[in-house]
C-alpha cells in the first residue's frame, strides 16, 4: 500500500488536566496550532503521547478527538501498538472506524520477538485488523529493546503484510535506514524519528520526519530544511545546532526530556498539563531554569506561535 508523508509530523503530547485526567477540549486548538506552524501531520498516542500510561478507552478517546478535530485538514497517524495483541487489534479497528489516515505499531516490549520472522508474524496480525489503512512499523529500540534489522523485516514482510506502507525509524543506524529507503526500489515510506539528527536523516534520504520537538519548535526545522534545499549547508548546520542545543537543555534539567518539553507547551498556546507517573513532573524551579537556558539560544525566535484566535 503506497502512502507518503512529507515534511514534519508532530508526535503530540496527550493533554491532561492538573489531576491527570484527559483534557480533550484543547485538541481542536492543538490541531490549528500545528497547521499554522507548518506541521504536515500528527502521530498520536505514541511515545510522546504517553500511550503506555493510557487505558485502552483513553487511547480510543484521544485518537477520536484528533481525527474529529483534524477534519481531514491534518492527516492523523494513530499508534496502536500494545503488548497485548488483541488490544492492538482493537485499537487498529477503532482507528479505521474513526477515519484515521494511517496506523502504526511498535514491537511488543515485554515478551519480545527474537527474529524477523516472529516480528513479521506479530505485525501482520496487528495490521490485518485494519487492512484498509496504511500501516507503519514503529522501530524504536531504545524503548522496546527490539533491535532487529529493519531492512530484513521489510524483505520478510513484503508478501505477508499487504497494507505495509513504511516505517517510523527512531534509531541512529544510518546504514539500516538507507537500506530501508532503497528497499524494493523505494517502495516504502521511511519516516525519520530522531529530531536531533534530522539534517543527517534528510541527507540519508528522509523526506518525512516524526518528532516530539515539532510540537513546539517546528520553525527551526523548517528553516533548516529550507536552507538545505537552497544549498546553504552552513545555515542548515547552524539551525540544526540550535535544535540540538534546545534538546540538550530540555534533557538536562533533572527530568526526562518528554516531561521537560511538555512543560514548554503553554508557550504555544496549548497547555498540555503534567505527565503521568512513572514520569516525574518538573518542578517550577526546573522549568524556570530550562526557560532561562533556552533564552540564551534565542529559543523564542524559532518556537511555535499560538494559534490564531487565542
Amino acid at each position: 500500500m503506497s502512502t507518503r508523508f512529507r515534511g514534519l509530523v508532530a508526535a503530540p503530547f496527550t493533554p491532561f488536566h492538573s489531576d491527570r485526567s484527559l483534557n480533550l477540549a484543547v485538541i481542536p486548538a492543538y490541531v490549528r496550532m500545528l497547521r499554522e506552524n507548518g506541521v504536515a501531520a500528527a502521530f498520536v498516542c505514541g511515545t510522546t503521547g504517553e500511550s503506555s500510561s493510557l487505558t485502552l478507552a483513553e487511547r480510543q478517546s484521544v485518537a477520536a478527538a484528533w481525527t474529529k478535530a483534524s477534519d481531514s485538514r491534518l492527516p492523523v497517524i494513530v499508534h496502536v501498538g500494545h503488548t497485548c495483541l488483541d488490544d492492538a487489534r482493537i485499537l487498529a479497528r477503532h482507528a479505521a472506524e474513526i477515519g484515521a489516515t494511517a496506523i502504526a505499531a511498535l514491537a511488543p516490549f515485554f515478551f519480545k520477538p527474537r527474529n524477523s520472522a516472529e516480528l513479521v508474524d506479530w505485525v501482520a496480525a496487528v495490521a490485518s485488523a485494519a487492512p484498509q489503512l496504511p500501516f507503519y512499523y514503529y522501530h524504536i529500540p531504545s524503548m522496546t529493546g527490539v533491535n532487529l534489522p529493519v531492512a530484513d523485516f521489510l524483505a520478510a514482510a513484503r508478501d505477508r503484510i499487504p497494507n505495509l506502507a513504511g516505517v517510523k525509524f527512531t534509531f541512529e543506524d544510518f546504514p539500516d535506514y538507507q537500506a530501508c529507503v532503497a528497499a524494493d526500489g523505494g517502495r516504502y515510506d521511511i519516516l525519520f524519528g530522531r529530531d536531533e539528527l534530522l539534517l543527517e536523516g534528510t541527507q540519508a534520504g528522509a523526506r518525512g520526519a516524526v518528532g516530539s520537538t515539532y510540537n513546539y519548535a517546528a520553525p527551526v526545522y523548517l528553516r533548516m530544511l529550507a536552507a538545505l534545499s537552497a544549498g546553504d549547508q552552513a545555515k542548515a548546520r547552524a539551525l540544526q545546532d540550535a535544535a540540538v542545543q534546545m534538546i540538550t537543555i530540555c534533557a538536562g534539567v533533572g527530568v526526562t526530556h518528554l516531561a521537560a518539553s511538555k512543560a514548554l507547551m503553554p508557550g504555544t498556546g496549548i497547555d498540555c498539563g503534567p505527565v503521568r507517573q512513572p514520569l516525574a513532573q518538573p518542578t517550577p524551579a526546573q522549568i524556570a531554569t530550562m526557560q532561562e537556558r533556552l533564552a540564551t539560544i534565542a529559543y523564542a525566535g524559532f518556537a511555535c506561535v499560538p494559534p490564531t484566535g487565542t
